[in-house]
């Protein structure tokens, strides 16, 4: 328990800290231009279907540090993963081809310029914001295994895994609420990336 404890409070400070450093050096040069906001034009039926993408990144997530700081937590928060998420996780982890048909499906017949659906802004931008929050679990989660197992098993290791768990679950989470709102997510840099990407024909 002391271990937990001491790891997530870690973990946080860490978070807060690259929050305020991003707002304080990075928010004037690189701030996102706040979009108009389209509550009232989003039906509740896109705000919904926003979600489904999100499982994509959160299952990544969830294989690359969930078994590493999942026994470090309370009983009844691994409780509840047991019952919700694990299924999932185990089977996302077993078959290996669905991310990445996942990922190509998602792309093409929501993110694609080319998609023969009828596909609004919206659900493209929340659409392409998943995938990049996905490639970047990914990547975390690559260079965390990549790491000599005494640092991954260390204290040090923890803070690590649990700082890049509560990343991509904070990420999730926020850009979620702002799906049910309405709402575009203004997430530093990534939320860029993603509308430079919509802007260009390109995609």
């Amino acid at each position: 328990m002391k271990f937990y404890f001491t790891t997530t409070i870690l973990a946080l400070l860490i978070l807060t800290a690259m929050m305020l450093i991003y707002q304080k050096i990075f928010s004037k040069a690189y701030g996102l231009k706040k979009q108009k906001e389209k509550t009232n034009g989003v039906i509740l039926s896109t705000r919904l279907i926003c979600i489904l993408p999100y499982f994509l990144p959160l299952l990544e997530g969830c294989e690359h540090f969930a078994q590493r700081v999942m026994p470090d937590y309370p009983f009844k928060i691994i409780r509840l993963y047991r019952q919700t998420l694990k299924p999932m996780v185990i089977f996302y982890t077993e078959n290996r081809f669905v991310n990445f048909i996942s990922f190509l499906t998602l792309y093409f017949l929501l993110v694609s310029s080319k998609s023969p659906l009828p596909v609004s802004e919206f659900l493209r931008f929340n659409t392409l914001q998943a995938l990049l929050i996905f490639l970047i679990t990914t990547i975390l989660g690559v260079t965390f295994k990549a790491l000599p197992v005494e640092f991954r098993m260390s204290l040090y290791g923890g803070i690590t895994c649990n700082t890049f768990f509560l990343f991509i679950l904070y990420t999730i989470a926020y850009s979620l609420f702002k799906a049910i709102e309405g709402k575009y997510a203004d997430i530093p840099v990534i939320s860029e990336a993603v509308k430079i990407q919509i802007n260009s024909k390109g995609i």
